[in-house]
């Protein structure tokens, strides 16, 4: 049977605590004898009575007054070592197992007019008030003045612990779902102290906002360690080191898959992708290392160059020393064509030595086919690439994410993510969405396909792979075929991913269906949800975290009379019956009435905690 508890009834023990205060004085007063055992009994009736109005009265202090925690870097820092030491756990703040019984109470609340919820009387004097807030607040806390969230959630459960965050359970990646302010930036902050002080694992941000309370944070905790702090920010180049996004790859496809992922499919993005590949296989060819520059210079001025040097190195090393010979005539029979130039002679021989005759090379084959297309064409179709590459190859834009290694005047260092990974240093990526969401979007993505690339070369050739957590701040902003494989497979790389997103609608709006958003947030096994506008993802994490069963008290009276009876003779009854319900665990209308900083946790398969996180100082 569950136990039922009317934490709103009056509270009969505070009259009962006077009562027995009454009787201890005039009993001590009254010289009856051996009245020394009765005023006995009346001190420890009136302790009791006492303790239970003291809780009562903690109680609806705490469901009636908002706080925001804060927290000393030291102290944070005790903490997480004390959970990391008997708990192999992360600190998230403090607060409570939910169970059935705070279940209980919401509804009970949720059931009551707001005007109805017990607190202290309005009409008491500021001072008495502040007063009694300052012994009955929770330490190292401050009033919460802002108007968004209820206060008694957090408040129905005045035995606080620290709310644990297993380590064993973050390869199953975590949601951190939350409307804007509602405390998300905060969350990471408490999150990135720790993993920076951890030596073992490597931390890399992609932050569309470019939030600069976690990039100081960051910033200040690799000082106070000792790790080294990389920042990307594309809208202050002077702040920021250089990046290769296209330096790791195991198929040349990759390049060409990632640039080509950033246009609308159809058509285009299918030759985009197509002349990429050929140019990027060109210049494997001949010894460079494809970039974003380059990329664009091919498609700008054409692969004549590169097929050059292509055709050049490919002659002799098939065994053909006297080629310029035989381009010669071949020059000679094409005379006759008006603009016929080397390079067509020395295509010419290719084709009919080589090519024609099941001898020729498959980087060549591609630049030849493109060399021989319609140029008119080839430029009307290749056109639709030429915007994005040079928003991300040109200006300032392009010294940072296609870096000259010669460029000696240049004294920003350049990194690459397997470079990060194995010297276990510290990223953040700062995007310009708001004024250049574009771009943003497309670097984010090029950066998180580079990530992903060194993951498979982790999880196919490392026997012991690196701690690596990966934070997506406003996923929706970045998320690409790469980041969903990333959360399929990038346990057994070492990744611990987490993601945050505002809705589910989101997500399902840039993925371009509901199947994939469902794909993206199955790989979410942990779910972090501060306060959400959309009840839609409001429901979906209800669902996740099941049901339960509460009491519901029923109460009726009826009354009658009849028609013969006298004037004053009547009948009633009065009936009160307890009935169980089934209903969610946490209701959906917590979830979008959380406080600022407020959040539910769920671990896949564990006990689902109702927490505060609090704000770092120090």
């Amino acid at each position: 049977m569950v136990r039922y508890i009317n934490h709103f009834r009056p509270m009969f023990e505070a009259r009962a605590a006077i009562g027995w205060a009454l009787a201890l004085v005039l009993i001590a007063a009254s010289g009856m004898p051996h009245s020394g055992y009765y005023v006995a009994l009346c001190v420890a009736m009136l302790l009791l009575r006492g303790s239970q109005v003291w809780r009562a009265l903690a109680f609806r202090m705490a469901i009636s007054t908002k706080w925001l925690a804060k927290i000393h870097i030291n102290q944070l820092l005790e903490e997480s070592g004390k959970l990391r030491k008997n708990d192999d756990s992360m600190y998230l703040g403090t607060g409570f197992e939910w169970t059935q019984k705070h279940c209980q109470i919401a509804h009970d609340i949720l059931r009551m007019p707001s005007s109805e919820i017990p607190g202290l009387p309005r009409w008491l004097p500021k001072k008495i008030v502040g007063a009694v807030e300052a012994r009955f607040g929770p330490a190292q806390s401050v009033r919460d003045r802002m108007p968004q969230g209820q206060s008694w959630i957090h408040g129905m459960e005045p035995k606080k612990v620290c709310v644990p965050l297993h380590y064993k359970a973050l390869g199953g990646h975590t949601a951190v779902g939350g409307t804007t302010g509602a405390g998300k930036t905060r969350t990471y902050e408490v999150i990135a102290t720790q993993v920076i002080h951890n030596a073992e694992d490597v931390m890399i941000i992609i932050d569309p906002k470019n939030d600069r309370d976690l990039r100081d944070r960051v910033k200040l905790e690799c000082e106070r360690t000792g790790r080294k702090f990389l920042y990307w920010k594309q809208a202050a180049p002077s702040e920021s080191i250089r990046l290769n996004p296209l330096e790791n790859w195991s198929q040349p496809s990759e390049i060409p898959s990632r640039i080509a992922q950033l246009m609308e499919e159809g058509p285009f993005r299918d030759f985009a992708f197509l002349f990429i590949d050929r140019a990027v296989k060109g210049e494997l060819y001949v010894g460079d290392k494809p970039n974003l520059r380059s990329i664009l210079n091919y498609a700008q001025s054409g692969i004549n160059s590169l097929l050059e040097r292509c055709l050049k190195r490919f002659f002799p090393e098939a065994g053909m020393a006297d080629w310029d010979d035989e381009v010669n005539g071949f020059m000679q029979k094409l005379g006759q064509k008006s603009g016929a130039t080397l390079l067509d002679g020395m295509v010419q021989l290719y084709l009919q030595r080589f090519a024609n005759v099941g001898r020729g090379h498959e980087s060549i084959d591609g630049l030849v086919s493109t060399f021989t297309h319609d140029r008119e064409h080839y430029m009307r179709i290749i056109a639709s690439a030429l915007p994005l590459l040079q928003m991300l190859a040109t200006g300032e834009t392009g010294l940072m994410l296609a870096p000259k290694a010669d460029d000696f005047e240049d004294d920003r260092e350049i990194w690459d993510i397997d470079k990060i990974i194995k010297q276990k240093a510290v990223l953040c990526v700062g995007l310009d969405s708001m004024s250049n969401s574009i771009v943003a979007k497309a670097i984010a993505s090029m950066i998180l396909s580079d990530i992903a690339s060194v993951a498979g070369t982790i999880y196919n050739f490392y026997d012991k792979p690196p701690g690596v957590v990966l934070i997506i701040d406003e996923v929706a902003e970045a998320i690409n075929e790469q980041v969903i494989q990333i959360l399929n497979k990038g346990r057994g790389a070492g990744f611990k991913a987490f993601v945050a997103f505002q809705s589910r609608s989101d997500l399902e709006a840039k993925l371009g269906n509901a199947a994939k958003m469902l794909q993206v947030l199955a790989n979410l096994n942990n779910q972090i949800i501060l306060r959400l506008e959309d009840t839609d993802t409001a429901q979906w994490f209800s669902d996740k975290v099941g049901e339960t069963g509460i009491t519901n008290i029923v109460q009726s009276s009826t009354t009658s009379t009849g028609s013969e009876a006298h004037v004053g003779e009547f009948s009633g009854s009065v009936s009160r019956s307890r009935q169980l319900e089934k209903v969610p665990l946490i209701p959906v209308r917590l979830i979008t009435q959380l406080p600022n900083l407020q959040y539910f946790l769920r671990v896949s398969g564990g006990a689902v905690y109702q927490g505060r996180i609090p704000i770092i100082e120090g």
